[in-house]
């Protein structure tokens, strides 16, 4: 299923064409028109051979895609991911929970969620997915040290609070990719945390 589509959009701030953007719990325009409308807003989401019809308090949108990609666009708006899913975690998945100092990036309803779905949680690697959170670009030092937790194939998510100067993606990705690894999912952890998913490069994972 695409992730993008053309449409046409109105709010109060006017009629133009935009990009829409699905992502995990909100809509993105981009263009002539620009607005972020979360799931949870939507008043109308009407799927069918002309498009999809979206409407919210704020304005309206006619995403512009086939039938069956509108019927599956209105399905993941009515049925979106959860933050255990975006991260691959299943009662299969052995898991490595790192704190930053402040403590409390991933909250209680993450850890009742993990438990739920019978997360098994260790203190240290190795482990199929490990959680870090970070609180300042000095703790991105530790990085190399955590790639044999997730070797050959396991996932880092690297985890830090939204709209820092000193701390933010791209800082995450060139520490990754010194240390050699390479990113390859962006997430939303939370409404104050980003995610950046990191791996080892499938033709290194037979290294040492």
């Amino acid at each position: 299923m695409g992730r993008e589509g053309m449409g046409t959009v109105r709010t109060a701030a006017g009629e133009g064409r935009a990009k829409v953007l699905l992502e995990t719990d909100e809509l993105i325009f981009r263009g002539e028109i620009r607005a972020r409308v979360p799931f949870g807003s939507l008043t109308v989401v009407e799927p069918g051979s002309d498009g999809l019809k979206l409407g919210w308090a704020g304005g309206e949108a006619t995403v512009e895609l086939s039938e069956k990609d509108s019927a599956r666009w209105a399905d993941r708006i009515a049925n979106p991911p959860s933050l255990l899913d975006k991260l691959g975690l299943n009662a299969d998945t052995t898991v490595v929970v790192l704190e930053p100092d402040d403590g409390g990036f991933a909250g209680g309803a993450f850890a009742a969620e993990m438990a739920d779905r019978r997360v098994k949680t260790v203190a240290d690697g190795p482990a199929d997915v490990v959680i870090w959170g970070l609180d300042e670009v000095a703790d991105l030092a530790r990085l190399p040290a955590l790639i044999d937790w997730i070797r050959p194939a396991g996932a880092l998510w690297a985890v830090w609070r939204k709209g820092q100067r000193d701390l933010n993606e791209n800082h995450v990705r060139e520490a990754a990719l010194d240390a050699g690894l390479v990113d390859v999912k962006v997430a939303r952890f939370s409404a104050t945390h980003s995610a950046l998913k990191l791996v080892v490069p499938r033709a290194k994972r037979g290294a040492p």
